[in-house]
């Protein structure tokens, strides 16, 4: 076991899962991408790396904990919150599909314990996402144990959703008070999808928001699809 780390380290996941279906599966060109990316846009001192079970060339790895995973689903993330988990210090967990177009320091520089991105598609009333988006986390090592004890990978999957969609984010809006600190687009953070300006059918392209920092790709889809990129040409410039 690697020894633990400490002050700012930023975390991505990587793991293969054949049951979790999309158009598209992650390399490793990916993970030096997302490196790539928030070394140009984050001046505050940080250690990159990687939590998978396979060894990347130029990227510091620790062995990733699959006791909790369940196939289809990334509930194996959760354990980032567990105590044992290596990695000590203040976290920034990135997913592979966002898109750093601006310096993110405001966005890492934040004090409370543990900072969570609100779901944009977030609704009151009827069926909805869930209220936490969890694309991107900022915590203390050691914070919200709850959300990796109290899960079990084989109970929990049967109910996370009777409320809300999104699976892992289900389980966090359940289980934490609203109450939680969190950044929303006022802190330039977007899902690609909120950034149409008119109907992408209608053949309007988007339009990057002065003050995006972080734009999430969820969904069946990669920033580096040429379909992507041709909807959103500010992606080139940006995702590498």
């Amino acid at each position: 076991m690697s020894q633990p780390m400490t002050d700012l380290t930023v975390t991505t996941f990587f793991w293969s899962d054949p049951e979790r279906r999309r158009d598209y599966s992650f390399n490793h060109e990916h993970i030096h991408i997302l490196k790539r990316m928030v070394k140009r846009n984050l001046t505050i001192p940080h250690r990159f790396v990687c939590v998978t079970n396979e060894k990347i060339k130029g990227i510091k790895t620790i062995p990733l904990n699959m006791e909790k995973h369940v196939p289809g689903t990334v509930f194996a993330r959760l354990w980032m919150r567990s105590p044992d988990y290596p990695i000590k210090g203040r976290i920034l967990n990135l997913d592979l599909d966002v898109v750093i177009v601006d310096n993110i320091d405001s966005i890492v520089d934040r004090t409370e314990e543990s900072v969570w991105w609100r779901n944009p598609n977030y609704k009151t009333g009827g069926a909805s996402r869930a209220f936490f988006q969890t694309s991107i986390q900022l915590f203390d090592s050691g914070s919200r144990p709850e959300l990796w004890a109290d899960f079990d990978p084989v109970e929990t999957p049967k109910w996370i959703n009777r409320r809300y969609g999104g699976a892992e984010q289900a389980w966090v809006s359940e289980r934490l008070p609203w109450t939680e600190p969190y950044w929303d687009d006022k802190d330039g953070i977007y899902g690609a999808g909120r950034l149409f300006n008119g109907q992408p059918d209608a053949g309007v392209q988007s339009i990057l928001p002065g003050n995006a920092k972080i734009v999430s790709f969820p969904g069946n889809r990669l920033p580096d699809q040429p379909d992507v990129m041709e909807l959103h040409p500010w992606v080139k410039e940006h995702y590498r």
